[in-house]
């Protein structure tokens, strides 16, 4: 999974991750949840483009987004990384956070609701995490002690052609 950046911003690497980075699931069966963008070979761990969020604390531990965590950015890169490959994120313990007024594309979002219908995305539309810590157009406001943070502004709607979803990040 991957975070393209068109413009550069804040890159923040002071969080420290918490443990549920790098054992976040990130697929979930199609009965409960349908996201087109993962598969079932999605490894565990926080994915670039997926929401970075800060710990009810203020201690600058950096969590996986959900809709009841406070955003900072998105993640730059996946924390497990791939087999076999150099991870500075597990050496380190830390992983880039993208902030500021980027503008960036991400080819993991939500494609279906939480009730599996599926998602259509527009230029303008605002977009917010959800409770998996992707982005979504679902303002999450019938959940209690849900943050309404829009983290950015939709700027390329995703198609068959190019299935990336763009963005210019307001947090």
């Amino acid at each position: 999974m991957s975070l393209t950046i068109l413009i550069r911003t804040q890159n923040n690497s002071i969080p420290v991750l918490s443990d549920t980075c790098y054992t976040k699931a990130n697929y979930d069966t199609p009965a409960s949840h349908t996201n087109d963008t993962l598969s079932v070979n999605t490894p565990r761990g926080v994915l670039g483009g997926s929401v970075a969020a800060l710990s009810a604390g203020a201690d600058y531990t950096a969590y996986p987004g959900t809709y009841d965590l406070q955003p900072i950015g998105l993640f730059v890169n996946d924390a497990a990384g791939a087999a076999f490959e150099n991870s500075p994120a597990v050496a380190s313990g830390k992983v880039a956070v993208i902030k500021g007024q980027a503008s960036v594309e991400v080819d993991v979002f939500e494609t279906h609701n939480a009730s599996n219908v599926e998602l259509t995305y527009a230029v303008g539309d605002n977009l917010y995490c959800s409770a998996n810590g992707f982005l979504t157009n679902q303002k999450p406001t019938d959940v209690t002690g849900s943050v309404d943070v829009i983290i950015g502004l939709c700027t390329k709607a995703p198609t068959t052609a190019s299935p990336t979803l763009g963005l210019d990040m307001r947090i």
